[in-house]
């Protein structure tokens, strides 16, 4: 695996103290921007028949390689990947302007999290609640609830990404089927692999059976990192610089929370009825759908979108384009080893 280094600049001094230092070249290491900037303008957001039809077969592939029973999916095999493709179908292709944003360059760390801790803005919760196997100073903030992760955006001014910064950020301009491009690098970013059904045998407990999530992916310790990996250590997992500018780890690592409600209904599900979103010439028979700044708020159901793939998910689900078929599980409430954030804000 490829480690990036420091970024630094060189530049000759030009006017030296002394004849002694004429022509002397300095090196000063240079921390990049905490945030990456996003200038307004459109992209295309969604996804067409054919990349949903992949995702379906990937789906489908996904649950034949485990024995997984009806209780423990919340339903059948078959039935959560026909509603993950009802639920594709419903995210369509549309153009989609949005205001300049700034959007985090690296996912949430722990120590940053500990850091609103201590100022008093973020709540112990996570840090006794969650696995202490993960809180490590370097790496992602994981089991931290939707509330919680608000929390600390809000004390650095700024607010969970919407879906649809997330997508821009992620995606480009271009449609890009990749953060950094179209032709996949499964060994260059962090990412999971499917269940062996042998291991999903002996972690089948009453505790679990509720967590059908749990059986969603071990991690792969091929790519570079057997679980969590410090943010930014994927080259490869930097955003476009033409219409991302260059967030990175928008592929795997850790999946992220938006700021977008999700649903089990149709009208919030995909992006059928999203707020903002017209068509742009209703009596035309190729009338196609423009949506200005969308997102998706409410209060009378508790799950969240999250995007992104991460360390323990298989590499297909790590596409800008899509949620994971287990969204239905991600109640903004619970906390997820799986499931970090970074922070936006408008500009």
């Amino acid at each position: 695996m490829q480690r990036l280094a420091p970024v630094v600049f060189a530049f000759a001094v030009v006017a030296p103290a002394s004849a002694e230092h004429a022509g002397r070249v300095v090196i000063v290491e240079h921390t990049p921007a905490r945030e990456v900037f996003v200038p307004a303008g459109d992209f295309t957001m969604g996804l067409g028949p054919e990349l949903a039809d992949e995702a379906e077969r990937q789906c489908n592939e996904l649950f034949a390689m485990q024995d997984m029973s009806d209780q423990q999916l919340g339903g059948s095999n078959g039935a959560v990947c026909q509603n993950y493709r009802a639920e594709l179908d419903d995210m369509s292709l549309r153009k989609v302007t949005l205001s300049a944003f700034a959007i985090d360059r690296d996912e949430v760390t722990v120590a940053e999290f500990r850091a609103c801790i201590a100022s008093g803005a973020c709540p112990l919760d996570p840090m006794i609640d969650g696995d202490e196997r993960y809180l490590r100073d370097e790496w992602p903030m994981v089991n931290v609830t939707w509330d919680e992760a608000q929390q600390l955006c809000r004390w650095r001014g700024g607010r969970l990404p919407t879906e649809a910064e997330w997508e821009r950020a992620a995606r480009g301009t271009d449609g890009q089927l990749w953060p950094w491009g179209n032709a996949p690098r499964d060994t260059d970013f962090n990412h999971g692999r499917a269940r062996n059904s042998t291991f999903v045998d002996l972690r089948r407990t009453p505790a679990n059976l509720a967590q059908p999530f749990e059986f969603a992916g071990d991690p792969d310790a091929s790519d570079g990192a057997a679980v969590l990996a410090p943010p930014g250590s994927y080259p490869w997992g930097e955003a476009p610089r033409h219409g991302g500018h260059g967030a990175r780890d928008m592929a795997g690592n850790v999946a992220e929370w938006t700021a977008d409600a999700w649903g089990l209904d149709e009208r919030y599900r995909g992006y059928l009825d999203l707020p903002g979103c017209t068509l742009d010439d209703p009596d035309a028979e190729n009338a196609h759908w423009h949506c200005i700044n969308p997102t998706r708020d409410r209060s009378d159901g508790p799950w969240r979108v999250v995007r992104g793939g991460s360390w323990r998910q298989p590499a297909w689900q790590g596409h800008p384009y899509l949620r994971d078929p287990f969204n239905y599980l991600y109640d903004g409430h619970r906390r997820f080893a799986h499931i970090g954030f970074r922070c936006a804000r408008s500009i």
